[in-house]
């Protein structure tokens, strides 16, 4: 049988736990995001080269804010319009998006550039 001191082990303890805590993504309600499970939108207006299934843009920033922490990365690989992308630069995040539509791509990187 192994003998390990009981400092070493809350020494390791310790040091797991923050691990632990610095790894998890819990859901945070803040003041910024509803505490609700049920969000009302205004939906997007139509715009020219507006994307079909875009997403409002402060609906992201609530989906974004609670599921992430400023500094991490947003990954949204159906891009579309971009508005996560654009909500993930607001709030402090990176961003990385794939859309299969090449000329949508196009048109949706020139919204962020000019953004």
């Amino acid at each position: 049988m192994i003998s390990v001191p009981h400092n070493e082990l809350v020494a390791e303890y310790a040091d797991l736990k923050q691990q632990y805590e610095d790894l998890r993504r819990p859901f945070s309600v803040r003041k910024e995001v509803p505490h609700t499970d049920v969000w009302h939108y205004p939906p997007v207006q139509y715009y020219p080269g507006k994307h079909p299934c875009e997403k409002p843009l402060e609906m992201m920033i609530d989906i974004i804010n609670a599921s992430s922490r400023p500094g991490e990365v947003v990954a949204d690989f159906f891009l579309g319009g971009g508005n996560s992308l654009l909500a993930a630069k607001q709030t402090g995040r990176k961003g990385v998006g794939v859309e299969l539509e090449a000329e949508r791509f196009e048109s949706t990187v020139e919204k962020l550039k000019n953004a």
